[in-house]
């Protein structure tokens, strides 16, 4: 199946397997709503989700996408880094706990400037009840997923550098 279908193909068994799921994560891309990297050029989550359908993308490969899962990349699509490393931040930085898309793990969020100019997106497939789906998309080179479960009360707690690191987040989405 062409690639290009196989991914509109996904983002309707998306909506349909996981309601509410793929319409975040449109979302979180925009630059007005968006967490981490963010896309430019669209001004509303259609625009973007057309954009994504007709893109013209290819297979990719890189150490980050998990097992079971398998990436695309497209030049169609560009955007913002929105990603930094928690230890190149200073240690008195509130990093605030985020599971936006109830995921059922948090992510690390921090406030701040998004970086360089991305010239392409990467969409992340993989299988959710027997069916493929998008689990993401954004531009820029994909990290390791958070591994940290959103018991209750850690969606929206601040805690220190040192903490979410100890949890073993790495990561911080620039917001």
């Amino acid at each position: 199946m062409e690639i290009q279908h196989r991914i509109a193909r996904a983002i309707g068994t998306t909506r349909r397997v996981i309601p509410g799921y793929f319409e975040k994560t449109v979302l979180q891309r925009l630059p007005k709503t968006g967490a981490g990297s963010v896309v430019v050029g669209f001004e509303n989550a259609e625009e973007l989700e057309k954009a994504l359908v007709i893109a013209k993308w290819e297979a990719y490969s890189h150490p980050a996408v998990m097992a079971g899962t398998e990436a695309f990349i497209t030049k169609d699509i560009r955007g913002l880094q929105g990603i930094v490393e928690l230890v190149d931040l200073p240690t008195e930085t509130v990093v605030v706990l985020d599971d936006r898309k109830d995921t059922g793990k948090v992510s690390a969020t921090v406030k701040g400037v998004r970086g360089k100019d991305v010239d392409f997106t990467v969409i992340i497939l993989g299988i959710e009840q027997d069916e493929e789906v998008v689990f993401t998309f954004h531009p820029g080179d994909p990290i390791v997923p958070s591994p940290v479960q959103a018991t209750p009360g850690l969606h929206g707690k601040s805690v220190a550098i040192s903490e979410a690191r100890s949890m073993g987040l790495d990561f911080a989405k620039i917001i």
